[in-house]
């Protein structure tokens, strides 16, 4: 299957996804105001956070490893959804008031997610995952259309989501055929030393780089306002996540793609160059968009309390622009790079996050003054990135991975 075709494939079911849950945001905001976005927004970074944690990493080898350890990784992604879960909700519950039994199934569910997602790139069932992906956000519509209070809309969501992706599991994972000693101990932890070194490396680093992301929502909440909060999570929902969205089409299909070269010490070096022209050039389309048609959409279709999100818009442009143009470049990185630099570049966003919305709201507390800094820093940074990655495509064609 193509670059275009697959991606297309992805990122078509994420534009449904997108509209569905941009839609979501809208019911929520007109049913029980922007607070509750802000709200919303807090669990979900909360929960997305928790099921990186949860996994951490573990996830990432079950496009890769061979045949005879699929079962044991998928086992040990089980027990880590679930286990490591519990212990994660208990220590949010001492900072955040959320609920804990709602808060810890909806962070296992993620997780199963998660697992879902890669059973699905390692099949090359792209169209599946299109399908759950759709599935996923329309379930969170449907619990906030069925919740008659806000309190009510995490145990629903939480009931609806769980049952979803034990359907989808059981559907597309062969269960009957795993060996029993998958599930025992000691082949478990056999299956940890062997991947340890990613498990150490690229697990942190995904972990890291998913709280860079969600952190900044929970932060805002905390040093400003739900109110706040909801808006910057508005901008995140119609601004950011088409962004992340279509990243992450094109950096499913790479990963899945060049997962395969890896194992066949293959590397396909036109298909990078093409995946950078189109990344470059869908990423100028973007932040010309949201410049000049996010405003007009705001202030002729939406209520007064979504103009304010406009300003916030416009500060975020340096940070969309190479969300787009250069993340999704850097899985060239997680799959043929050293795992301690995948590991390092996502600890250097992280103490961004921590410099912008931490020091320095200790030292002068301004939203405006915090958001641009955190922006136009990540911007700096992900442009270095992408010169070093391009270093390490030049670098594989040199050994021969051509």
């Amino acid at each position: 299957m193509s670059l275009i075709k697959s991606a297309s494939t992805i990122g078509g079911s994420s534009v449904i996804s997108q509209l569905i849950g941009a839609f979501t945001i809208l019911f929520i905001s007109y049913r029980y105001g922007m607070s509750a976005v802000g709200n919303y927004a807090l669990m979900l970074g909360v929960i997305l956070i928790g099921a990186q944690i949860a996994l951490y990493g573990s996830h990432l080898l079950l496009p890769k490893v061979e045949d005879d350890e699929f079962d044991i990784a998928i086992v040990f992604t089980l027990l880590q959804s679930w286990g490591i879960s519990a212990l994660y909700i208990y220590i949010v519950r001492l900072y955040f008031d959320l609920p804990f039994v709602a808060t810890y199934v909806l962070t296992a569910s993620y997780s199963l997610m998660i697992v879902s997602e890669n059973v699905f790139l390692r099949y090359k069932f792209f169209n599946m995952l299109a399908l759950q992906r759709i599935s996923v956000t329309l379930v969170v519509f449907i619990a906030a259309l069925c919740s008659w209070k806000f309190e009510y809309l995490y145990d629903v969501w939480a009931a609806f989501h769980l049952t979803l992706m034990c359907v989808w599991l059981y559907k597309y994972i062969d269960f009957k055929s795993f060996r029993a000693r998958a599930f025992s101990p000691k082949e478990q932890v056999s299956f940890i030393i062997k991947h340890w070194q990613h498990l150490s490396r690229i697990g942190s680093a995904e972990v890291i780089a998913n709280a860079s992301l969600q952190l900044p929502t929970i932060l805002i909440n905390h040093w400003f306002s739900p109110l706040v909060a909801g808006y910057f999570a508005v901008v995140n929902r119609f601004c950011l996540s088409p962004v992340l969205i279509m990243g992450q089409s094109v950096r499913n299909y790479t990963f899945s793609k060049w997962s395969e070269d890896f194992r066949n010490k293959h590397f396909n070096v036109k298909e990078y160059q093409q995946v950078r022209v189109l990344l470059f050039c869908l990423s100028i389309c973007v932040v010309i968009g949201i410049y000049f048609v996010y405003p007009l959409i705001i202030e002729h279709f939406l209520s007064k309390q979504w103009v304010d999100s406009i300003a916030t818009s416009r500060m975020m442009l340096p940070y969309v622009f190479v969300m787009l143009a250069f993340v999704p470049l850097t899985v060239v990185e997680l799959i043929f790079g050293s795992p301690n630099y995948f590991l390092r570049i996502q600890c250097e966003q992280l103490a961004i996050v921590i410099l912008t919305f931490i020091i320095v709201p200790l030292i002068y507390e301004d939203y405006a003054l915090s958001l641009l800094m955190f922006s136009i820093l990540t911007a700096i940074r992900y442009f270095m990135i992408y010169m070093n990655i391009n270093r390490r495509v030049t670098k594989l064609v040199e050994q021969g991975f051509n």
